[in-house]
């Protein structure tokens, strides 16, 4: 909890590694609706100082810089550090780690599909692509554009619904893609009598591209691109690897199912999306925050080594190698050169700043830091936060040692 009558910081651009002078910094309560509890401004080293009435509830700090808006938890007794970037129309490296295709369910109807664009932003230096549109999808002929969710570098989920484009059958993503990885998410649906036909081309390289569907349904597909994988959530795996752009995907869906509650629970968000057209956060901001699953499936997942949250292709890509691909928004698209040692520059370069321990134990400490937040809210008893708490405190004892 945050005690003190007053908070402060410091915000540093990640670009150029200097301190930030003049970003809005807004302290927000997490009791309640995200209230706003104070407002300044960085002075020229980056710091500021914000006063708080209410130091005995916890809160959050937001500096917007250049349109787009970080978040750092306030810090209990030392000063708050706020790592902010410059923002970019294009940025120079966009890997892509992978794409799921992930079906919810399928009955004699309609069928309900969501697709994850796994992404990471390695510009070097590093900056924030945000643009009029970030990232572009195409649904399937047919498609019901339903909504939408994404997640920043360590950020929980928001519901983002991607806008149209104009072409048909295209849509934009209006969410700033942050140095490190982002996750992207549409889903839709299509009509269905029980089978259906699907030709992927994507346009982009990607390491690898999976099919996620419920046991009850059956999958073919024609060629050898595809091979089956390990099941996961109870749902059948299949799994392309090593996709060039405009290579085309064909494989067909039969049968009907739904997704396994657990499947359902790593899901951004689930049926809980911003409604096609609409758009929460338009400069990056947090958005509604998508209801986090029980606190002791949490727990459950974490004991399992599976550290990232919300996303549903995001618990298969992290089991996997990726073999990175990068891009340049609006250019032609080409993988990035392997090392001699074989490795990509993907797998040599993890992020700005991480290693993946550092990742771990930031993702623990960012699911630590939303545990105390339901329990504040009374949204979880106090054996489910006492259970899943001592889980959390043992993974990240275990990785401090690793650490050091």
């Amino acid at each position: 909890m945050v005690l003190a009558a007053r908070i402060t910081g410091k915000v540093t651009n990640g670009t150029t590694n200097k301190p930030s002078a003049g970003d809005d910094v807004v302290l927000l309560s997490l009791a309640g609706d995200m209230e706003e509890r104070s407002r300044t401004k960085s002075d020229s080293h980056g710091r500021f100082i914000l006063d708080v009435a209410d130091g005995n509830l916890q809160h959050l700090i937001r500096v917007n810089h250049q349109g787009v808006n970080y978040f750092r938890p306030a810090t209990e007794s030392s000063a708050t550090e706020v790592t902010v970037y410059d923002s970019a129309r294009k940025v120079d490296s966009l890997v892509g780690e992978g794409r799921v295709f992930r079906v919810q369910s399928a009955d004699g109807q309609r069928i309900q599909l969501s697709e994850t664009y796994i992404l990471r932003n390695e510009s070097q230096p590093p900056r924030t692509w945000m643009g009029d549109r970030t990232f572009e999808v195409v649904l399937p002929a047919g498609a019901t554009l339903e909504g939408g969710a994404a997640a920043g570098p360590g950020g929980m989920p928001v519901t983002s619904a991607p806008l149209p484009t104009g072409a048909r059958h295209h849509y934009g993503f209006i969410f700033p893609i942050r140095p490190g990885r982002s996750q992207l998410e549409v889903t839709y649906t299509l009509p269905y009598n029980g089978s259906h036909d699907f030709n992927v081309s994507p346009d982009m390289p990607l390491a690898e591209y999976g099919v996620m569907l419920p046991k009850s349904m059956r999958f073919s597909s024609s060629g050898e691109n595809f091979a089956q994988a390990v099941d996961e959530s109870g749902m059948t795996v299949f799994v392309a690897k090593s996709i060039s752009p405009g290579q085309q995907l064909k494989f067909a869906l039969a049968g009907e199912g739904t997704a396994p509650r657990d499947a359902d629970g790593g899901s951004m968000g689930g049926s809980e999306r911003t409604p096609a057209g609409k758009l929460d956060a338009p400069e990056g901001g947090l958005g509604t925050p998508i209801p986090a699953p029980d606190p002791l499936d949490k727990a459950r997942w974490f004991i399992l080594g599976l550290v990232v949250v919300g996303l549903p292709g995001a618990v298969w890509m992290m089991k996997r190698k990726p073999v990175a691909a990068a891009l340049s928004p609006g250019s032609s698209y080409s993988y990035l050169p392997a090392s001699a040692s074989g490795s990509t520059q993907s797998e040599s370069k993890p992020g700005p700043g991480l290693t993946p321990t550092g990742s771990m134990l930031d993702a623990l400490k960012d699911e630590l830091f939303q545990l105390e937040r339901e329990r504040l809210q009374g949204k979880i008893s106090q054996p489910e936060y006492e259970t899943a708490k001592r889980g959390l405190d043992t993974l990240l004892r275990r990785q401090m040692k690793k650490a050091e």
